[in-house]
C-alpha cells in the first residue's frame, strides 16, 4: 500500500502505451488502405491508357481493355489484402504483454484498496464500539482521554482529505 501512487502512475502509463499501440495499428491500416486506393486511382488514370494503346495495336481494343482492367484489379486487390491482413506475431505479443501488465497493475491496486478498506472498517468498528460505550480498548487510558485522542485524529484526517471530511464532520459533531 506504500506505493499506491506509483502503482496508479504505472497503470496509467501501461494504459497509455496500449492506446498508443492501438492508434499505431489503426494508422497503419488507414495508411495502407489509402495506398491501395491511391494505387488504384493512379493505375486507372496513368497506366491504363498507355497500356491500352500499346495492347490495342497488338490484340485489338476489346482484348486490350480486358488485360489492362484485370491487371489493375489484381494490384488493387493485393494492396487491400495487405491492408486488412491480420496482425503479425510481434503485434500479438505486444498486445498480450500489455494486457498482462494492465491486469497486474489493476490487481496491485485492488489489493491496496482492499487493505485500505479493511483498515477503515477496523477504525470505524472501533469507533462505533467506543461511542456505544462498549469495552474500552486496551492501552488507551480513560474514556475522556480516548475521546480527545479520537477527536484529534478525526480532525487531522478530515483536514487532510476533503472527501473524508464530509463523512468525518458528522461524527465530530456527535462526539462534541
Amino acid at each position: 500500500m506504500k506505493d499506491t501512487a506509483a502503482k496508479l502512475r504505472r497503470l496509467a502509463e501501461v494504459e497509455l502505451m496500449r492506446a498508443e499501440i492501438e492508434a499505431r495499428k489503426v494508422a497503419r491500416r488507414v495508411l495502407w488502405t489509402s495506398v491501395a486506393v491511391l494505387i488504384g486511382l493512379l493505375a486507372l488514370g496513368m497506366l491504363s491508357f498507355a497500356v491500352f494503346l500499346a495492347l490495342a495495336n497488338a490484340y485489338g481494343n476489346l482484348n486490350a481493355a480486358l488485360i489492362v482492367g484485370g491487371v489493375l484489379t489484381v494490384l488493387a486487390a493485393a494492396a487491400l489484402v495487405y491492408a486488412i491482413q491480420a496482425p503479425g506475431r510481434t503485434a500479438q505479443l505486444e498486445s498480450e504483454i500489455l494486457a498482462r501488465s494492465v491486469e497486474d497493475a489493476r490487481e496491485n491496486l485492488r489489493e491496496d484498496f482492499e487493505e485500505l478498506e479493511d483498515r477503515f472498517d477496523q477504525v470505524t468498528d472501533g469507533l462505533a464500539r467506543f461511542l456505544k460505550g462498549d469495552r474500552e480498548p486496551q492501552g488507551l487510558g480513560t474514556a475522556s482521554g480516548n475521546m480527545a485522542a479520537i477527536t484529534m485524529i478525526l480532525s487531522a484526517i478530515s483536514a487532510l482529505s476533503p472527501t473524508l471530511r464530509r463523512y468525518i464532520q458528522p461524527l465530530l459533531k456527535i462526539i462534541s
